[in-house]
C-alpha cells in the first residue's frame, strides 16, 4: 500500500473529502491530491500537519504501526476509535516508542533563535531500531532544520532525530549547537590541540575553527542521529 492509498483509507475513516482532509492537515488542496496520486511524496511540514490531524507518522510513511496516533485538536474520535490516552498507550505498549517533536528549529545557516521548547506532537519509532542504535526515546527530541548549509546531507525543513545525551564532542559527527540563544546544526570534528572545526556539508560555506580555550565554552545540546526529508 502506497502513501496515497493511506491517505485514501484515513479519509474514508474519517468519511471526509479530499478538501476537508486538505484543511484538516494544513496541506494545500493541490498538494494533497499529488500526495493522494502519489506524484509527490509528503515532506516535513506536510507530515507535521498529518500527524497533527491524528495520523501516525510511521504508519503514512511506511505501513508499519497504528493508522492513528492521536485525534486532530478539537476532534471528536470516530466511532470504534480509541482515545488519545488508549492510542499512546497501545502504542508505547507495542514495538513503538514516541518521541517528542518540539517547536523549535535548528539552522544550517547562520542561526536560528530559540522562542521556546514546546512540545506540538510526537513520532514513533520502532523500539529494535533505537535499540540498535543505543537510544532512548525519553531522551531523544525531533526538532526542525532551516537553512542550506549542510546539503546535500540535511535540507531545509528536514525532521532532526536528536539525542540529547550528547553534550560533548565525542565523535567526529553531526551536532546541535547552541550559542547566543540560537541553534545551530554543524558537522564538527574535533583536533588535537582541542580546537574544534564546525563544518558546513555545503562547499560554499567555509569551515570555522574554534581554539581550544572557545571550544571548551561551546555548549553542545544534543547529536544528531537521524534526519528525514522529501525525495
Amino acid at each position: 500500500m502506497t502513501v496515497g492509498e493511506r491517505l485514501k483509507r484515513w479519509r474514508s475513516l474519517k468519511k471526509i473529502g479530499q478538501k476537508e482532509a486538505s484543511a484538516i492537515s494544513g496541506v494545500s488542496y493541490s498538494t494533497y491530491q499529488k500526495y493522494e496520486l502519489d506524484s509527490s511524496l509528503p515532506g516535513a511540514e506536510a507530515i507535521e500537519g498529518f500527524i497533527r490531524a491524528g495520523i501516525n507518522a510511521n504508519w503514512l510513511l511506511t505501513g508499519q504501526g497504528e493508522m492513528l496516533l492521536s485525534e486532530a485538536v478539537g476532534a471528536a474520535a470516530p466511532p470504534g476509535v480509541a482515545s488519545i490516552k488508549e492510542q499512546e498507550k497501545k502504542i508505547d505498549d507495542s514495538e513503538f516508542e514516541l518521541v517528542p517533536y518540539l517547536d523549535i528549529e535548528a539552522s544550517a545557516g547562520n542561526g536560528s533563535l530559540i522562542d521556546q521548547e514546546l512540545q506540538t506532537s510526537q513520532m514513533a519509532f520502532r523500539r529494535d531500531w533505537l535499540i540498535q542504535r543505543g537510544l532512548q526515546s525519553s531522551k531523544c527530541t525531533l526538532i526542525k532544520a532551516r537553512g542550506d548549509s549542510m546539503e546535500p546531507t540535511i535540507h531545509d525543513g528536514d525532521l532532526l532525530l536528536v539525542d540529547r545525551r550528547i553534550v560533548s564532542i565525542k565523535d567526529d559527527a553531526i551536532y546541535i549547537i547552541e550559542s547566543e540563544n540560537h541553534l545551530v546544526v554543524k558537522r564538527v570534528q574535533q583536533a588535537l590541540d582541542g580546537s574544534l572545526i564546525i563544518i558546513s556539508d555545503n562547499p560554499r560555506y567555509e569551515k570555522q575553527v574554534i581554539s581550544p580555550e572557545r571550544a571548551r565554552e561551546l555548549k553542545i545540546t544534543g547529536r544528531v542521529r537521524w534526519y528525514g526529508h522529501e525525495i
